[in-house]
C-alpha cells in the first residue's frame, strides 16, 4: 500500500494517554439475556408505552459491530430495518449511547456515529453505501496491481527462500532494510472511499453535542499481540477501570484502516510510530468496550452463522484433500469467528445470580450488594458495582459461505467481465467445493452478493422485530 494520501491523518492527534475515569455511574437494572436468533415474525405487537430511554440516567443502549470483510453489508441491512420498520418512536431516536466497531464493524461505526443526528438518513446512508460498494473501491484489482503483487512475491522467494539475499545485499543482518512486501491487496482506494464518504468531523461534533456518547474501534497492536482500544468520548463520560487502558484519540480514517487490516491480505496501519492490524486477532471479550463505558443494554450483530453440529463419521468416503482456498478461507473464519460465547455465559451468571439475591432479599438486594461492596478496601484495586447487562445477539440465519460461493461461481460463468485480480483469486480457488468458500465470502465486493447480504441482514431483523421492540423499550423479555 503507498500510504495514506497527504493530509488523511492531519487531525488525527492521538494520545497515548489514558482515558481518566470521572465518577461511577448510577446503578441500572435490567432483563435477564435473550439472543435473537429465531424469534417470531411479524410486526404486530406494539408496545403499550414507548419509554424514553435516552434521558440522563437512563440505561445506555451499544451497539457493537463485528468483523468479517464483505459480511459487513449484513450489518447495513439490519441497521436499515431498525431506522424504517421499528415503531416510529423508536427508529426516530437515537437508539444507541455508544457504538462499537471492529475490523470492518469499525467502518460501519464511523458512519453510524457520524449521522446519528439524523436517525433516518442514518440507516439509508449505510446501505447506499454497500449498495454501490464495488472491489474497485476496497483495492487495487487491474493489471498493473496484480502484476506488483506477483513480482514482489517471486522477489521474496527467491531473496529470502533460495538464499539469494546473502548474495544480493552484503550488509549484516541488523543494517538490511525489511523486506517491502506488505500485502496481498492495495487498499490504496478505500483510504479516499473513507474520506470521500464517512463525515469524520460530524463524528466530533455529535461526540462534543451528547448525541453519541462514545465512540470505540478496537485493532491490533502488531509487535505485541495485544488488542489496542481507541476511544474518542464525550469527557462526561467515565471509562471504567479495569483491563488495559484505551487510548484517547480524535478518530480518523487511520483507525479504522487499522482496525480493518487483515494481515498479509490488507496493509497494516502505522498510527505514532507504531503499527496495527486487524482488531479481531485478540479481541477476546468483544462486548467490553461496551460494558466499561457504562453501557445496560448491548446489540451485537454478528456476521457469523451458527452451523449445527455434525457428527463424525467412522467410517466413510475419504475427503479430498483441501484446496489453497480452503485453508485461506478457514483461516479468515478463525479469525472472525465470533467471540461472544464467554462473554454472554458470563452476562447470564450475573444476571441470574442478581435475580436470585432479587427473590430472598427483596428488589432492593442489588442494592444493599454495592453499597457493601463499595466500602471494601482491595489496596489499588477498584471494587465495581454488580449490574445486570442485557445482551441481544442477531445472526445471520443462512450461511454466509454458501451465499458467497453462489454468487462467486455465477461470476466465474461470466469471466470476460472478471478483473485480473478477480481472475486471479479464480485461479487461487481451483478445486475448491462449489457449495462453500469463505475466503470469498470475506473479500467478494460484488454489487449482487452484497445486496443479498442487506436483504438477509434486513429480513432476519424482520424476523426478531417483537424482541427488538422489548428490547428498545426497556421491557423484561
Amino acid at each position: 500500500m503507498a500510504g495514506l494520501p497527504p493530509g488523511a491523518g492531519r487531525a488525527d492527534k492521538v494520545n497515548a494517554g489514558h482515558c481518566v475515569p470521572d465518577a461511577l455511574r448510577p446503578r441500572c437494572t435490567g432483563a435477564p439475556m435473550h439472543r435473537g436468533a429465531g424469534g417470531r415474525r411479524g410486526r404486530g405487537r406494539q408496545p403499550k408505552e414507548l419509554h424514553n430511554l435516552m434521558g440522563d440516567g437512563a440505561e445506555k443502549f451499544a451497539l457493537v459491530l463485528s468483523g468479517g470483510g464483505a459480511r459487513g453489508a449484513f450489518e447495513a441491512g439490519v441497521i436499515y430495518y431498525l431506522r424504517t420498520q421499528l415503531p416510529e418512536e423508536l427508529r426516530r431516536s437515537r437508539l444507541f449511547n455508544m457504538y462499537c466497531g471492529t475490523s470492518v464493524g469499525a467502518i460501519n461505526t464511523a458512519v453510524l456515529a457520524a449521522l446519528a443526528h439524523d436517525p433516518i438518513y442514518q440507516g439509508a446512508q449505510l446501505r447506499h453505501l454497500w449498495q454501490n460498494l464495488s472491489d474497485h473501491d476496497v483495492y487495487s484489482a487491474d493489471v498493473k496491481a496484480l502484476s506488483g503483487f506477483l513480482v514482489k512475491t517471486g522477489f521474496f522467494m527467491a531473496t529470502h527462500f533460495f538464499g539469494l539475499e546473502r548474495l544480493l545485499d552484503k550488509r549484516s543482518l541488523d543494517e538490511r532494510t525489511p523486506f517491502p512486501f506488505r500485502s496481498v491487496l492495495d487498499t490504496t482506494p478505500f483510504v479516499y472511499f473513507l474520506r470521500r464518504n464517512v463525515p469524520w468531523r460530524q463524528i466530533h461534533g455529535n461526540i462534543e453535542r451528547r448525541i453519541v456518547d462514545a465512540v470505540t474501534v478496537t485493532a491490533t497492536h502488531m509487535m505485541s499481540g495485544k488488542p489496542t482500544l481507541f476511544l474518542e468520548k464525550h469527557p462526561d463520560v467515565e471509562y471504567r477501570e479495569g483491563g488495559p487502558p484505551p487510548v484517547c484519540c480524535t478518530l480518523s480514517p487511520k483507525h479504522i484502516l487499522a482496525s480493518a487490516a487483515i494481515p498479509l491480505v490488507f496493509p497494516i496501519i502505522r498510527i505514532n510510530r507504531q503499527f496495527y492490524g486487524d482488531g479481531s486477532l485478540r479481541q477476546n471479550t468483544p462486548m467490553s468496550p461496551a460494558i466499561h463505558l457504562g453501557a445496560r443494554r448491548i446489540l451485537v450483530i454478528s456476521t457469523h452463522h451458527h452451523k449445527a453440529e455434525q457428527p463424525r463419521a467412522e467410517e466413510g468416503p475419504q475427503e479430498a484433500e483441501p484446496a489453497v482456498g480452503d485453508i485461506l478461507g478457514t483461516l479468515l473464519d478463525a479469525l472472525f469467528m465470533d467471540k461472544l460465547d464467554y462473554d454472554l455465559e458470563q452476562m447470564k451468571r450475573i444476571n441470574y445470580m442478581v435475580n436470585d439475591f432479587e427473590a430472598i432479599y427483596g428488589k432492593n438486594a442489588l442494592e444493599a450488594v454495592n453499597k457493601a461492596r463499595s466500602r471494601l478496601k482491595l489496596g489499588n484495586r477498584v471494587v465495581h458495582p454488580i449490574n445486570k447487562i442485557v445482551p441481544f445477539v442477531i445472526n445471520p440465519s443462512q450461511d454466509i459461505g454458501l451465499i458467497a460461493s453462489d454468487h462467486f461461481f455465477r461470476l466465474l460463468s461470466r469471466r470476460e467481465q472478471l478483473t485480473p485480480m478477480q481472475k486471479f483469486f479464480a485461479r487461487v480457488l481451483e478445486g475448491t467445493p462449489d457449495t462453500q468458500n469463505d475466503l470469498v465470502s470475506f473479500l467478494l465486493f460484488d454489487r449482487d452478493y452484497l445486496e443479498t447480504l442487506i436483504q438477509l441482514g434486513y429480513e432476519d431483523a424482520r424476523d426478531n422485530h417483537d424482541h427488538l421492540v422489548r428490547f428498545f423499550s426497556g421491557e423484561p423479555e
